[in-house]
């Protein structure tokens, strides 16, 4: 039979909640996510206690915790995700459950959709509530049931998977901190338990100074060790640059490793064109404004396209030159200044066109040829200020046509399509180019078939990525965004036997009253490329917008424009991506354009203020609310031991002649063994009151205090305590009539003060803030003592084993722990 354990499963829960502190660079925001991880903390800790002491006090199975705890799971999940479904809000129904599974699903598409950090979704919030939740019971477990803290490691480390995988920088040193220092207490709570399952220590020693010994040691090494960790990584030579000793190596274009190569990025365009608000990331000046591209997606599983992984040696890097765009082929040549602002850390670099030189670039870039993709693996984009000088393909229809050839082996990548497309994709292809005897001519007819007035651009109405998306946005809903209508052209193109891909970027953006073109998040968009022989990569635009923000190329004119003006219920509303015409906007631009990035961040600052200025509660009010918790938390001893401290000086006074005379002395007693407990004063086990107080008058003299009047006076103090102690616990009937002009509040006022103020001020400081006495009682709660009682009143015969959780006390010859026998009535 296992017993509660309510502190060692207390700690459990604390470590889980500290190492959650990893998941907090994956959201955009902290409450919606940070108070289902604290309700299901807080749950999964009650639940196991609750169950631990009804299988005690009924004698039932190990499971009834677990079960116990699964069903806090249900019900409260049920709570914060789906009461609307629910019985009085708590109790689940079948339509809980398909509630919860769609809400999962719905996670589920979010995790594959979404970038980091991720903004407020409901099936986020329960995936990461379950997720939470089992890492709690598991912990637990370990940690009570099992009895190995050092095992709860494991678990813990599962809260740190995916955020070292998907982080670039990884989780940062805060968390890593924060969660060692809750593996480090279930550590030395281990160690603690250790040391008291050898039984009672034999010497002048008691239990709790070997274990606050071992404690202070274990401390002491955690804490050095965790200071090493943080502060080694700064220390040394860094790849990305930021360690002290090569703290510029990101930015010289001669060092570095002979390669680079980046993991595959969560790519969505959809996150940046459903949010809420609009943020500023660029600020390009240019006659002559082009899409910016940041990568292409060439790997097509049958549901949508993804990145290969890039890489470059550092021959590669565009300050050694750039290869530029395929001879033959005619291009424009093309000149922007660009700005990023610091909201926008990307590892790609924003560029028009086929890139030819870069001026004023800071950092290690290097292009990956096969997608050209400008990338670095030190350096992101936020703050970045450069020129770029590009060639834009401009070739002639009779060029494309005239392009025939051969696809190299190089290519199948861009030409691969998995085994189980939808079949009615070919005979769809077939009867959109019919007609077509170039393969030009076939890319053109997809292009102006997906540009047709039989398909909606609609930011609300795309299909998901699930299995068949791909056929239910051509054959069923057509509506979708540029994701779907690149990705859509993609495929149809690679079933021609061409290769494409799908390239990543930004529209033109917004002309500014000073000339500039200014791009947000809401100008986010995705295109195909199309290769062709002598020719290289092209651009192709099947998306139309009815207010005109994407035209197609002029080498690939439409001929399924509208002819009538847009339709008002077509025109999306706050997606950003809006018409090249150079009229002026509202974006604010001062005359100072040498700060643009600096005035990016700016405007992306006020504008998220003004976009949640009238939300509640405001975003700080949760780490508000955290704080005063942990300050209550970390109080409760402190005013426990004043409230304590209080009681028994308000025991009687000196006049009083009646039965209470006895527990009078008891209690300052006892408050004195406290208060030298409290100061670091060890009185043994096996002292009597009078050697007790011989004790504290040595440790008194042993000081330069030594001799003066306030020592002398506490000295007479403690010996009349230890007097009236050992009336009280061996001749309580001499308490009828005590000592005239004996005060033992007064004594006791005196020694405690004489004691506290020779006594070193760390030790004051620890005496004030966390009283030893104090901790020492929340480790000693009988807790199997009070079951047996319990068990006793129904009837059952009461548990005389001792609890291998309970610690042992100071014994009542010294610390007047425990109430002096009584004589017979």
């Amino acid at each position: 039979m296992v017993t509660p354990r309510p502190f060692s499963a207390a700690l459990g829960g604390m470590a889980c909640l500290l190492a959650s502190a990893a998941l907090a660079p994956l959201f955009d925001g902290f409450g919606w996510w940070f108070g289902p991880v604290l309700i299901a903390t807080a749950v999964a800790v009650s639940t196991a206690v609750l169950g631990r002491l009804l299988g005690a006090l009924f004698r039932l199975p190990a499971s009834t915790g677990i079960c116990l705890s699964l069903i806090g799971l249900l019900t409260t999940l049920t709570r914060v995700s789906a009461r609307d479904t629910a019985l009085l809000g708590v109790i689940p129904t079948p339509s809980t459950v398909t509630a919860l599974r769609e809400l999962a699903l719905a996670g589920k598409h979010d995790i594959g959709e979404l970038a980091v950090p991720v903004p407020e979704r409901p099936g986020l919030v329960v995936l990461v509530f379950v997720a939470v939740y089992l890492v709690v019971m598991a912990v637990d477990l370990i940690v009570v049931v099992v009895d190995r803290p050092p095992l709860a490691g494991l678990p813990l480390l599962g809260l740190f998977v995916v955020p070292a995988a998907v982080l670039p920088a990884g989780v940062g040193t805060l968390p890593f901190v924060l969660a060692s220092v809750g593996f480090v207490a279930l550590m030395l709570l281990d160690g603690n338990r250790m040391v008291t399952r050898w039984g009672h220590p034999v010497g002048d020693r008691p239990p709790r100074v070997i274990r606050n010994g071992l404690g202070s040691l274990g401390a002491r090494v955690a804490v050095g060790s965790l200071v090493i960790a943080a502060a080694v990584p700064l220390l040394v030579p860094s790849l990305d640059g930021h360690g002290v000793i090569d703290n510029g190596g990101g930015r010289r274009s001669g060092d570095g490793p002979s390669s680079a190569s980046v993991v595959q990025p969560i790519v969505s365009l959809s996150q940046q064109l459903h949010d809420d608000r609009e943020i500023p990331l660029l600020r390009v000046t240019t006659d002559n404004p082009q899409y910016l591209r940041l990568t292409a997606l060439e790997n097509f599983d049958g549901q949508r396209f993804t990145l290969r992984a890039l890489n470059a040696t550092k021959e590669a890097r565009v300050s050694e030159g750039l290869p530029g765009p395929e001879r033959g082929v005619r291009t424009i040549s093309t000149t922007a200044s660009v700005a990023v602002s610091g909201e926008m850390a990307e590892r790609y670099l924003p560029v028009p066109g086929i890139p030819t030189d870069f001026g004023g670039l800071a950092g290690d870039w290097r292009l990956a040829e096969p997608t050209g993709t400008v990338f670095s693996t030190r350096t992101s984009t936020a703050g970045l200020r450069y020129t770029v000088s590009a060639a834009v393909p401009d070739p002639t229809a009779q060029q494309i046509a005239a392009a025939t050839g051969p696809v190299p082996e190089s290519m199948n990548v861009v030409t691969q399509l998995p085994p189980d497309v939808d079949p009615r994709l070919r005979t769809l292809l077939a009867q959109i180019t019919t007609g077509a005897s170039t393969g030009y001519a076939r890319v053109l007819a997809i292009q102006n078939f997906l540009r047709g007035s039989e398909f909606t651009y609609d930011l609300n109405g795309a299909p998901t990525v699930q299995d068949g998306a791909l056929s239910e946005f051509l054959f069923e809903s057509r509506r979708g965004y540029c994701e779907q209508f690149a990705s859509a052209m993609t495929v149809l193109v690679r079933m021609l036997g061409l290769p494409a891909r799908v390239a990543i970027g930004f529209t033109h953006g917004t002309r500014a009253a000073d000339g500039t073109w200014v791009i947000t998040n809401k100008q986010a968009h995705a295109w195909p490329e199309v290769w062709f022989p002598t020719l290289g990569w092209l651009p192709f635009e099947p998306t139309r917008r009815s207010d005109g923000a994407t035209p197609a190329p002029d080498y690939a004119p439409s001929t399924t424009e509208p002819t009538t003006g847009p339709d008002p219920a077509e025109v999306p509303q706050g997606n950003g991506d809006v018409a090249v015409e150079p009229t002026p906007s509202a974006v604010p631009v001062p005359d100072d354009q040498g700060g643009a990035a600096e005035e990016l961040t700016a405007e992306a600052d006020d504008k998220a203020a003004g976009t949640h200025k009238d939300a509640f509660p405001p975003s700080w009010l949760p780490w508000v609310g955290l704080g005063l918790g942990i300050l209550v938390l970390l109080s409760i001893p402190a005013l426990s031991r004043v409230a304590l401290r209080r009681r028994r000086m308000g025991s009687g006074g000196p006049d009083r002649q009646d039965a209470e005379a006895v527990a009078r002395v008891h209690a300052a007693w006892a408050e004195l063994v406290d208060v030298a407990a409290d100061l670091g004063i060890h009185l043994r086990t096996s002292d009597s009151p009078r050697s007790g107080a011989q004790r504290l008058i040595a440790y008194l003299e042993a000081g330069p205090e030594a001799g003066s009047a306030e020592v002398d006076a506490a000295r007479q103090a403690l010996i009349r305590m230890a007097m009236a102690q050992e009336r009280a616990r061996y001749a309580p009937a001499r308490m009828a009539a005590p000592d005239p002009g004996v005060d033992v509040l007064a004594d006791l006022a005196l020694a405690r003060r004489v004691l506290w103020s020779v006594a070193p001020r760390g030790r004051r400081a620890m005496a004030t803030v966390a009283p030893p006495s104090m901790m020492q009682r929340a480790r000693e709660i009988p807790v199997r003592d009070v079951l047996g009682r319990i068990r006793h009143r129904a009837g059952d015969p009461p548990d005389n084993g001792a609890d291998d959780d309970q610690e042992a006390g100071v014994g009542a010859s010294a610390g007047g722990r425990t109430h002096p026998p009584q004589p017979p009535a």
